[in-house]
């Protein structure tokens, strides 16, 4: 690179930098999309300077935006689940229970795909994490109540259905992302297999009390 280049390069920089003052908001949604962009295509922990470089600010900016790495990644957590919700799709819990099982195994799979990259950080950093933790358990109780709520009249049938243990708790670990990760990872199925084998889970759960 020449040193006209660099030069402008740095000035591109300073200027861009410049807007983004004035507009912090927008610079914050940036810094955030360019760390979620980095671990989706393989850096579980990207550093500041690389989030800075992918977002095209300076490494300074990303200490003025986030205290430090938890804050970061918690803002980075909250923005990905907003992405994963924005694909829930209502499934009307009067819908026949084959027709809802296989609406809401086409939710979740859009969603988990997603989700996967930066669920796998996630757990690996929730034990340090108070922050992600908070922000994954809203996540796990999102989907929990969904799942609670498009099955109601089926759960209603069930005597003990919400109870630890009951037929809430066997529905939510068929269709949880620990399964989906676990047939697509471990046993190596491509999506339309793995989302086979959780609609037969399900039908089978929900056999007994479906219409």
């Amino acid at each position: 690179m020449s040193a006209q280049d660099e030069q402008d390069g740095k000035g591109t920089l300073v200027g861009r930098e410049r807007r983004w003052r004035r507009d912090p908001e927008r610079t914050h949604a940036v810094l955030v999309d360019a760390l979620l962009e980095l671990v989706a295509e393989g850096q579980p922990e990207p550093t500041r300077k690389a989030v800075a470089e992918r977002a095209g600010v300076s490494e300074r900016t990303v200490f003025v935006h986030f205290a430090d790495r938890e804050a970061l990644h918690v803002a980075a957590a909250e923005r990905q689940a907003e992405r994963w919700r924005a694909l829930a799709e209502p499934v009307p819990p009067e819908w026949a229970t084959v027709r809802k099982v296989r609406a809401l195994v086409a939710q979740r799979r859009r969603m988990y795909e997603v989700m996967t990259p930066i669920r796998k950080v996630g757990l690996a950093l929730e034990p340090v994490s108070p922050g992600l933790r908070q922000v994954m358990a809203r996540g796990d109780a999102w989907l929990r109540e969904d799942l609670a709520g498009i099955f109601a009249p089926e759960l209603e049938r069930v005597p003990g259905a919400r109870r630890p243990g009951g037929l809430l708790d066997a529905l939510e670990a068929s269709s949880s992302w620990a399964a989906w990760d676990h047939l697509r990872t471990r046993r190596g199925l491509d999506e339309a297999a793995a989302g086979s084998a959780i609609r037969r889970a399900l039908r089978a759960l929900l056999e007994a009390v479906a219409e």
